[in-house]
């Protein structure tokens, strides 16, 4: 089992989506609002990595765990927007850093899914009511999220 140095992931990933900074708009005023709060999460994620150094503690991060993620969002794309393969990279990027860097959820505290599910933060932990719903879907992204399953 490989393993990378959180330090060197965040390095990696810094480098990496400096390729996609053309996808990074000003925050504008988006209608949808589980689309402008993701957005707005997305660009929020992007400055903190492209506008910050490594500052967490230093870990051992599982490089097949990372494959992982990875080939789970290559599955979600594949489906849901597959001829978007720059954005695609893009949010790779910005989930690894959220689950290994950050370790934050990938979706923002305070969204409101369908159904009124929605994420939260409690301290330092967060919570997610509608993850015991999506985790078993297939590639399910919920499976890296750091977000407590209630």
């Amino acid at each position: 089992m490989d393993k990378i140095k959180s330090s060197e992931l965040f390095l990696k990933l810094n480098q990496e989506i400096e390729r996609h900074r053309s996808l990074v708009k000003p925050e504008k005023k988006i209608d949808d609002e589980l689309q402008g709060k993701m957005s707005n999460y997305n660009l929020e994620n992007f400055n903190r990595l492209t506008g910050t150094s490594y500052l967490g503690c230093e870990e051992e991060i599982d490089t097949d765990k990372l494959e992982d993620l990875k080939h789970a969002i290559d599955h979600y794309f594949d489906f849901y927007a597959p001829y978007d393969e720059e954005f695609k990279e893009f949010i790779k990027i910005i989930s690894i850093y959220l689950t290994f860097i950050e370790k934050k959820p990938l979706h923002p505290p305070g969204i409101v899914f369908s159904g009124g599910r929605t994420v939260y933060q409690r301290g330092k932990i967060y919570y997610c009511t509608g993850k015991k719903y999506f985790k078993n879907e297939e590639e399910s992204l919920c499976n890296f999220c750091v977000g407590l399953e209630v």
